[in-house]
């Protein structure tokens, strides 16, 4: 086998391994979610994902790019002494910096609970979240060493044993306890300790109590220009929440986020890919056909990503809303959320692109440009959002229509500046075929609605044939990958 795909082969292995670690960490989302929507009002559910967003916009603060700066210095150096430097430099900043963040946010509970949910009877229990927040930022550093050594199964045994706990207590808490959002930010609490605790043994061996303010600067010179950028994504994926809430109610906002939690669904695949791609590409970044790689991999990348939209954009709104026992995991207060499934898909694929874009930016060390990136994109969504839900008076719609250009628009706008200073030879001839193909498919169901479920799954067994006939992949390309992906099981 060649290099190229011998690369491919190691980067597909670990992507299926992050991505049942990261299905692990999902599966909260959708398995807890008939449990929300039959139990919860939707105004509950609303302040519910109203103050997720918060804490995930806090996580950037909580980490100021240490997460990013930690990678690109670990993953390359050899050297044990050194690694073991970085590690302990990295956590102990982050250990200082969240013992203050922590008391801050605690200092300021009631005009932060005020501004984010009002008057709502939730503010009572808002003070669970920092303590959410300070275990996730004691926990993130050891699980992201994990990463950063290519150890995914230990990653996914610490995810696993997150979940199950976050789980089970939410079940007790929520389903028999009758707890809501208390219950809900308990679990999670618990489900962040035992996180802690079982990454723990990476403190244990890496932690020395040692300060080295030269490494430590040239770490906040990397990581720092990567906040901005981060926390401009985060506003484009959960702005969007406090816009509806404010242009209609907090029971829109659940509504909304009932939809938008399917199509999360493709959040799985980037984010395993994501896990994956960022030790992958740095690691065999200074090989002769990296770049050549890295474009047969984007190809590979959209074509799951395009299957994966078809199969949840056509067939999940049926089955989700289907009854078994009276009971459906999106009842009827929620079905109207569906309506944003297709554009939710859509975002989180191109965002998926631009994961896979920003190879150049780090090996070039021009993380600089990132905030130029995703701060246009925030300017493209929060536009798009006003001139739609406020100006013209569309409904919350009009946030999935937003989070499809502003991502496409970040995109392209990273596209055409690696060029410049990173080229790779992607195949655009193919992927424009694959687009038309997709679009074909996906709007085929819609013309015959009588007909239109049958049609659906018609239109995803027929996909990957039609990938055959049309040379965007060709079947024994296929054959290869299946056949490579069932050896490594067998090994």
């Amino acid at each position: 086998m060649s290099s190229v795909g011998t690369n491919i082969k190691k980067m597909a292995s670990n992507t299926l391994v992050y991505g049942l670690g990261n299905i692990f960490n999902r599966a909260i989302t959708f398995l807890l979610l008939p449990l929300y929507t039959n139990v919860m009002t939707p105004n509950e559910f609303g302040a519910l994902n109203l103050i997720y967003p918060f804490l995930a916009l806090m996580n950037v603060v909580y980490m100021y790019g240490m997460d990013a700066a930690f990678m690109r210095f670990f993953i390359p150096e050899k050297d044990k002494q050194r690694r073991q430097e970085i590690f302990s430099v990295v956590y102990l900043s982050i250990l200082a910096t969240t013992a203050v963040i922590t008391a801050v946010l605690f200092l300021s509970k009631a005009p932060l609970s005020g501004l984010l949910l009002g008057d709502d009877p939730a503010t009572s229990v808002f003070a669970l979240a920092f303590v959410i927040l300070m275990l996730d930022g004691l926990s993130f550093m050891p699980v992201l060493y994990y990463r950063s050594i290519q150890k995914p199964i230990r990653y996914v045994s610490i995810i696993f044993a997150e979940v199950l706990i976050n789980l089970s207590l939410n079940v007790l808490l929520v389903g028999f306890w009758g707890w809501g959002l208390k219950g809900v930010l308990v679990a999670n609490i618990s489900s962040s300790l035992i996180k802690l605790v079982f990454a723990s043994p990476s403190i244990f061996q890496n932690l020395k109590v040692s300060w080295n303010t030269h490494l430590w600067k040239d770490l906040l010179k990397f990581g720092l220009p990567t906040v901005p950028a981060v926390l401009f994504a985060m506003v484009v994926a959960l702005g969007d929440r406090f816009l509806i809430k404010y242009f209609f109610d907090q029971a829109t906002v659940g509504v909304y986020s009932a939809g938008y939690k399917i199509g999360m669904i493709m959040a799985l695949m980037v984010t395993a890919f994501r896990f994956a791609w960022h030790p992958f590409f740095l690691s065999i970044s200074g090989q002769e056909n990296a770049k050549e790689t890295f474009a047969r991999i984007l190809t590979l990348f959209l074509i799951v990503g395009s299957f994966m939209f078809l199969l949840v954009s056509l067939l999940a709104p049926p089955v989700l809303t289907m009854e078994f026992y009276g009971k459906a995991i999106i009842t009827p207060g929620f079905a109207d959320g569906l309506r944003i499934l297709p554009y939710i898909l859509i975002a989180y694929l191109f965002q998926g692109v631009y994961v896979n874009l920003v190879v150049g930016m780090y090996v070039k060390k021009k993380t600089y440009l990132a905030p130029i990136f995703t701060g246009t994109g925030m300017i493209i969504n929060l536009s798009t959002n006003l001139l739609l839900m406020g100006v013209l008076g569309f409904d919350f719609v009009s946030a999935g229509i937003a989070a499809v250009v502003s991502s496409l628009g970040q995109s392209w706008l990273l596209y055409t500046a690696s060029k410049r200073f990173y080229p790779i030879p992607y195949e655009t001839g193919k992927l424009l075929k694959l687009a038309v193909l997709v679009a074909l498919l996906f709007f085929l169901p819609q013309l015959f609605p009588d007909q239109s479920l049958l049609l659906s799954l018609a239109v995803v067994l027929a996909y990957f044939p039609l990938l055959s006939v049309t040379g965007v992949l060709s079947l024994s390309q296929i054959k290869i990958a299946a056949r490579q992906l069932i050896s490594r099981k067998a090994g």
